[in-house]
């Protein structure tokens, strides 16, 4: 029988420190821009082609060959965009067709089978802490196969596949080069700054947490700490053992995953073996829109949670002080 609960509880000073530590990778101004391409061509004919775009993996905007035209979510993405911008997105998207269509009939010129349709895929992202650019990647495959990409505004062209050592000579050419730069600032980096500084992608919210315990007849005592509802998806979820924070069992993660309403989800198992108790367990939380991390015990006692879970109380968690 598997009861949920919402637990509170406390960990030591020292503890609380190293945790502390451990999370100060989470920052709540990071944000990322992906923009993928898929395109679908014999080495003579274009036949298919669709863009997508994400800012912090929701979906904002879309290109469909068969419309031929750049569609945003929403009209405040537009408004904060600008008329010039999508505009200008719009053409970029239309242009680069011709010069996909070149690629894959430059890649597949020794095909025997000119008829063949073959599928270019083409990622683009940029990542941002504030104002400072962390990142940036620009990768192509052909067919399931990773051809190239590059790392970094100033990094090197990386050959992943033979087939594409001759793109990469233009690639690298002075006039790509900063093709691409301009591309990443006025694009990538660009307009995702408009959408975040000129509205919301989505309404930052804190995660709801639930603690359940599930029992085996052999023994088992399986342990699950899930999270949901939270933006932005940035988040630690862990388990921890008493002060030393000791785990002695095995511990599987679903991910982070999207929710239908564009928040997120994350659950976290552990399965402890018969010879462990299972007491002294809690799963410790942090994110964005809580203020200290929290800890969430794990049960001690069946009859315990059982009497909580019926009573249809949840305490909330404490935060840690």
């Amino acid at each position: 029988m598997v009861n949920w609960k919402r637990g509170r509880g406390s960990f030591s000073i020292w503890l609380l420190i190293l945790v502390l530590f451990a999370l100060r990778e989470i920052q709540t101004a990071r944000h990322k821009h992906e923009m993928k391409f898929t395109v679908v061509a014999t080495s003579q004919a274009l036949l298919d082609h669709i863009a997508v775009a994400l800012i912090d993996d929701i979906f904002w905007g879309s290109y469909y060959k068969s419309s031929h035209q750049f569609a945003v979510k929403a009209a405040w993405i537009s408004e904060a965009l600008g008329a010039n911008l999508t505009e200008e997105m719009q053409h970029l998207v239309l242009d680069h067709e011709r010069g996909y269509q070149f690629f894959i009939h430059h890649l597949t010129r020794n095909d025997t089978k000119i008829e063949r349709n073959h599928t270019l895929q083409i990622r683009f992202d940029c990542e941002l802490d504030g104002d400072i650019q962390l990142s940036s990647l620009a990768k192509y495959g052909l067919d399931g196969e990773d051809l190239i990409q590059i790392e970094g505004l100033d990094g090197q062209w990386v050959v992943l596949n033979p087939r594409a050592h001759s793109f990469k000579f233009i690639a690298e050419s002075p006039f790509w080069t900063e093709v691409r730069k301009f591309y990443n600032k006025r694009y990538c980096v660009g307009a995702m700054q408009k959408i975040l500084r000129n509205s919301s992608m989505k309404e930052n919210l804190p995660p709801d947490v639930y603690v359940s315990r599930q029992d085996f007849p052999n023994g088992t005592i399986r342990y699950s700490c899930t999270a949901t509802g939270f933006y932005p998806p940035s988040i630690l979820l862990h388990w921890k053992k008493g002060s030393d924070g000791a785990i002695w069992g095995k511990e599987n993660s679903s991910g982070t995953l999207p929710n239908s309403d564009d928040t997120f989800y994350l659950r976290i198992s552990l399965e402890i073996q018969p010879e462990d108790t299972g007491t002294g367990y809690a799963c410790v939380v942090d994110h964005s829109q809580l203020e200290t991390p929290a800890v969430y015990p794990g049960t001690t006692s069946e009859a315990q949670l059982e009497e909580r879970f019926s009573s249809s109380i949840a305490s909330p968690a404490i935060d840690l002080q």
